[in-house]
């Protein structure tokens, strides 16, 4: 999950993790920790990053080369 999470929300305009975990309502910590790939976000969570960084919800939970989000990023 690491990068991908990162990457989804440099293009929906987040230039930092602190301001996207302030957006979601989350702590600094949970999105570095979820852009590490160290944690996963609950479905609810995941529901919110998808609204925000205008992606699906297979965008955040799939492997990155799974998905299209790597022609979105391209």
């Amino acid at each position: 999950m690491a990068n991908h999470i990162t990457k989804l929300r440099e293009n929906a305009g987040f230039k930092t993790a602190k301001i996207a975990a302030e957006a979601l309502g989350i702590s600094s910590g949970m999105m570095y920790q979820m852009e590490g790939g160290h944690k996963k976000p609950s479905p609810e969570l995941a529901i919110k990053m998808s609204s925000i960084f205008k992606c699906t919800l297979e965008d955040i939970f799939l492997p990155f080369n799974t998905t299209n989000s790597y022609k979105k990023m391209a």
